[in-house]
């Protein structure tokens, strides 16, 4: 089936909450900012139904929250929120290492380590190259997600994936951490060259948690 196809496929609301989720992920839509429906249903040319339907499925996802009398709200992502992203992050995809070893095939093993040969690339030529960069990281998160052949796990970290979107803007390349990156990459790819599940998940950890931990004190820095 083409990519063509699935989207035309999609329910309206799915729609609807895809692009109010990317205007979000943008800043077309600011922090704190009311998402007012009949206006969002006047700009889209649609009725408020399915609007309403997009906004519930975006408050779930933790884009909004619907406060009484006011409507839907922009949320803000606060660094206990953020901080607690991560650690479900860290544990999940761990999780997700320690699975795929017994799955992990040997393309999928080439993939991850020329994954990784690019990423140091791209981090030694132009580290400001943001999107690839960004880019890279999270196709080589996706192979050993894919690989613990966990169909629920993979679900639920491709919901979360969303709300790390979000924070884009502030995953600005720096050539120290994605020189570090491309180092726990390889700590990971040796664990599963090893075959060893414990070593797997902890360097997945240990990886979320070091790229948390350089973001946490970017923003505490601005």
């Amino acid at each position: 089936m083409s990519q063509e196809v699935f989207i035309e496929s999609k329910p309206l609301r799915e729609k609807i909450a895809d692009k109010i989720r990317a205007d979000i992920i943008k800043g077309v839509y600011r922090n704190g900012e009311r998402l007012v429906e009949p206006t969002l249903a006047k700009n889209l040319g649609i009725s408020r139904t399915p609007i309403r339907e997009a906004l519930r499925q975006l408050e779930s996802e933790g884009f909004i929250e619907i406060v009484p009398r006011r409507g839907a709200i922009v949320k803000e992502l606060t660094i206990k929120d953020i901080d607690d992203l991560y650690a479900i992050k860290a544990n999940l995809e761990g999780l997700a290492a320690r699975q795929a070893v017994v799955n992990m095939t040997e393309d999928q093993l080439e993939t991850l380590i020329n994954i990784n040969k690019k990423f140091r690339d791209i981090a030694e030529k132009n580290p400001s190259v943001t999107d690839e960069y960004l880019k890279d990281n999270i196709d080589f998160h996706n192979i050993f997600i894919a690989a613990s052949g966990n169909e629920k796990l993979f679900d639920i970290l491709d919901s979360l994936s969303k709300n790390f979107q979000r924070l884009k803007t502030m995953l600005v390349s720096d050539a120290g951490r994605a020189a570090l990156a491309v180092v726990e990459h390889k700590k990971i790819i040796d664990a599963f060259v090893s075959k060893d599940p414990d070593l797997a998940e902890k360097s997945v950890r240990n990886h979320i948690i070091s790229g948390w931990e350089f973001l946490k004190d970017k923003i505490n820095s601005n």
